[in-house]
């Protein structure tokens, strides 16, 4: 029972995280900082957070992380977290 709840509480801030506006958002530049760098929508291995399967515009870009080599996009770093915690579960989708 506690495991479905820590789900569905999981769910509901992940997609509430997904859908609230950022400061990214506010920059109409398709770009995200990280480590310092400039962050391309074409640099990313997929343009999709494959946490909660928001379709990522450069708006929506909130974080990145790099996972054997490949850069990924995430709308929100609660997705973020989510994907290192188990990375291949994501990727096998």
């Amino acid at each position: 029972m506690k495991r479905i709840l820590f789900l569905a509480a999981f769910a509901l801030t992940a997609f509430n995280s997904c859908h609230q506006k950022t400061a990214v958002e506010a920059n109409p530049v398709p770009v995200t900082e990280a480590k310092g760098e400039t962050i391309q929508l074409a640099d990313l291995a997929t343009d999709k957070d494959l946490v909660c399967g928001m379709v990522l515009e450069g708006q929506s870009i909130a974080d990145t992380a790099l996972y054997e080599g490949k850069m990924y996009g995430f709308c929100a770093s609660e997705c973020k977290a989510e994907f290192l915690k188990n990375p291949q579960s994501y990727l096998t989708h």
